[in-house]
């Protein structure tokens, strides 16, 4: 009997921006998981979206100084607490219209939902989210951000 092992890859983020119901959208894309095999996607069959409820946007869209040192510290928690174990390998970070979305492809999604309640619990999130997870394993949620990196 063999064993595979995957190890997650160092993302490399490269941002992009359109338009999206006349409002800017600035995402920064973690560009190595374009370059994934069928096989290694098929671990992270299921993706993750959280969505925060900014105070601020300056009037290109962009998040303010204040607004953004004021949930980084969040963001970076909850993307910490999300890859133990290699469970999520980041997606992107979308910032739209007073949000601030953080996307994650999930290998186990009962995991990363107790993680998220646990950070519910603890009561530290600077500004009110929600988060959904769902399936996808032909990872069709994720086209939009990867299919132009994509060889």
């Amino acid at each position: 009997m063999t064993s595979k092992k995957f190890v997650v890859p160092t993302p490399t983020y490269t941002v992009i921006q359109r338009e999206d119901e006349g409002s800017q959208v600035y995402a920064a894309v973690n560009t190595t998981l374009a370059t994934l095999k069928e096989e290694q996607k098929k671990l992270f069959g299921w993706q993750l979206s959280l969505i925060l409820d900014l105070e601020t946007e300056d009037e290109k869209g962009l998040t303010l100084d204040h607004e953004a040192k004021a949930i980084e510290p969040f963001c970076q928690q909850v993307e910490s607490d999300l890859r133990t174990n290699g469970n999520a390998i980041p997606l992107a970070r979308i910032t739209w219209h007073k949000t601030r979305e953080l996307l994650f492809r999930v290998y186990n999604p009962a995991i990363a939902d107790e993680q998220i309640k646990k950070l519910i619990e603890s009561e530290s999130n600077p500004r009110p989210f929600n988060y959904t997870i769902d399936p996808d394993d032909s990872w069709k949620m994720a086209d939009d951000y990867l299919k132009q990196f994509t060889k």
